[in-house]
């Protein structure tokens, strides 16, 4: 990825600047991640099944904007690791429910404040008080619900 420091923020366009800064965040997401030895893609599909509730790969996928086929592959690899647990649906054997193992439901309750400190603190590190929530207001603002608080 090519450095931004070279050309000033307003010569960016948007898209690509939040595009960089999210790609930024995995990576930190990765590093604070290694000692569990679980990647950032694997974390996001455990919390999507721990705090968003999702129950099925088509869920996840949807949420996490990951195509079927790299999200079964995803899976797959995490079922083999213990971290999910794959079930058929009681009303349709063809849909497949997804859960956690005792192991992957410990990891998200430990790692959730590990990851939110951490990637605050790494962040937001030059940033003021004031910039901080002025960064956070905005982007609010720009999530589909319109800016409503």
């Amino acid at each position: 990825m090519a450095q931004t420091s070279a050309c000033s923020p307003e010569d960016i366009p948007l898209g690509r600047l939040i595009h960089q800064v999210n790609q930024y965040k995995d990576r930190l997401l990765t590093q604070i991640l290694a000692a569990q030895d679980i990647t950032a893609s694997q974390f996001k599909v455990l919390a999507s099944i721990h705090f968003e509730h999702c129950q099925t790969p088509v869920e996840i996928s949807r949420l996490l904007s990951i195509d079927g086929g790299a999200m079964t592959r995803l899976l797959d690899r995490m079922v083999k690791k213990g971290l999910l647990k794959r079930q058929p649906a009681p009303d349709d054997k063809r849909k497949v429910l997804l859960s956690l193992t005792d192991y992957s439901e410990e990891l998200c309750n430990n790692c959730r404040h590990q990851i939110a400190a951490g990637m605050h603190d790494i962040l937001t590190e030059r940033l003021s008080q004031e910039e901080v929530l002025q960064l956070k207001r905005l982007l609010w603002r720009l999530l589909p619900h319109e800016g409503k608080e």
